[in-house]
């Protein structure tokens, strides 16, 4: 492995990685040789999500942490102030599935609180030790839809009315929240960028589109196949090392091709 993406001796703070992207994530930023916190509220999943991981023969911490609440975030953080060098990936997120004209306020809340603030909880408590050292990398998981409309003929759950509305709100807050920071940031050595994942099927998202939609969405990807966890990997670990030292305020695109057209 070049220099330029070996994480060896830095500590890589991964949310929402208990399964699918963020376990992935988690996984190769592990083989690069970060030291991998991981953190969900999803318990349940840490003894299958460990068993992964040794089978990959590596080493991750799973640790119970939710992102939306300031006591949770902080105590992590307060534990991972050592003097290591910190990369934090901000992955944790929740969709709806109610359509926009029948949304309730409390799910378009759950929806922000968890997308947007609970992003910006994380950058704020885990950034400002990078801001005190100097040095840092911050990753946040946006969405295509995040500067994209979603065709909602393509879902399950939609209808004539825009699908995921509260989600492709967070995810475009997402988006200024990186370009924000980036900017705030970028003369204290602390960088800030966002990955916008395209159609992805996990565990979350399988059960979207039934096969015809699932069809249609794969016509319209010119790659024509579903993205796999695995395929974040490469992006994750370059925005978290040195080889894009000097890339700052970015948002690069894992899509297959979908936003081309």
């Amino acid at each position: 492995m070049s220099y330029r993406f070996d994480l060896s001796g830095r500590r890589a703070i991964v949310t929402g990685a208990a399964r699918g992207l963020g376990l992935q994530m988690g996984i190769g930023l592990a083989e690069a040789g970060a030291e991998v916190w991981a953190l969900d509220v999803l318990d349940d999943q840490f003894d299958e999500a460990s068993q992964t991981v040794d089978e990959a023969g590596l080493s991750i911490v799973f640790r119970s942490c939710d992102v939306t609440k300031t006591s949770d975030v902080a105590a992590v953080a307060a534990a991972a102030n050592d003097g290591k060098d910190l990369i934090l990936v901000n992955n944790a997120g929740i969709g709806e599935r109610s359509p926009m004209m029948d949304l309730p306020r409390e799910e378009w809340n759950r929806v922000l609180d968890v997308n947007a603030y609970g992003m910006f909880l994380c950058a704020r408590d885990f950034g400002s030790i990078m801001l005190q050292k100097g040095h840092g990398s911050i990753v946040n998981i946006a969405s295509v839809y995040g500067f994209l409309g979603a065709d909602s003929r393509l879902y399950v759950m939609g209808d004539e009315n825009p699908m995921s509305s509260a989600y492709a709100t967070s995810k475009g807050g997402v988006i200024a929240l990186t370009r924000s920071l980036a900017v705030a940031w970028a003369n204290r050595g602390v960088r800030v960028n966002s990955i916008s994942p395209g159609m992805f099927l996990t565990e979350k998202t399988t059960d979207i589109a039934d096969e015809e939609g699932k069809k249609r969405i794969l016509e319209r990807t010119p790659m024509a196949r579903f993205g796999r966890p695995e395929d974040l990997i490469g992006a994750v670990v370059y925005l978290a090392s040195d080889a894009s030292s000097f890339v700052t305020g970015h948002n690069l695109v894992v899509d297959g091709g979908w936003s081309v057209w």
